[in-house]
């Protein structure tokens, strides 16, 4: 894959999660806009009855109109600390995605480089053989070389499948990391 490829590749995922963040926060601040209409006309609904209420029991209204008051406020209060949370916490989704998308495409660059080094590996093993083979002087010189290349491509197919399976390995961990990490430091933060 050609670096122009990979910067392309790299600039789609960023822009990605670009879009993908602004519509989480669009999201976000719909639902805080909706959350604020909503409780100003409960207020409103609430301050309506209460004055009602308290006129009709000879309650003096504007006590019990503060007392909702401050009630009011502390929701409002609690609304916006919830939602600078979710805030923080979509950003943070956002940053481990990112990160994760990167990792993948890293690791999708690293198993290809090691996958075309392998199978380069065996065809010049392939050619080189079929070069003594052309050498051979008998019938058994040709079983004895094929015999031991054989042997040969079977060791190096196994140690090729071990690199494979731990860069594999290395691969995913590192993929799965930033979403780990994520995840540890929401549960913390849930704690607290």
């Amino acid at each position: 894959m050609s670096n122009t490829n990979t910067n392309k590749t790299t600039e789609s995922i960023k822009a990605a999660a670009a879009e993908a963040k602004s519509g989480a926060e669009d999201m976000m601040a719909g639902g805080q806009k909706a959350t604020q209409d909503m409780m100003n006309s409960a207020q409103k609904a609430t301050q309506d009855m209460m004055t009602s209420a308290q006129s009709m029991m000879g309650m003096d209204p504007s006590k019990v109109t503060e007392t909702f008051r401050a009630l009011t406020q502390k929701s409002m209060e609690q609304s916006k600390e919830a939602y600078s949370r979710m805030k923080t916490a979509a950003d943070e989704a956002t940053r481990a995605l990112e990160t994760t998308m990167e990792h993948a495409h890293q690791g999708s660059l690293q198993l290809s480089k090691k996958a075309i080094d392998a199978m380069r590996g065996n065809a010049e093993s392939a050619f080189s053989h079929l070069e003594k083979l052309m050498g051979a002087k008998s019938f058994a010189e040709v079983i004895e070389m094929q015999t031991g290349y054989v042997r040969k491509q079977i060791e190096t197919a196994t140690d090729q499948s071990k690199d494979m399976q731990a860069l594999s390995q290395s691969v995913a961990q590192d993929m799965m990391k930033p979403g780990r990490d994520a995840f540890q430091k929401a549960t913390d933060a849930a704690k607290l």
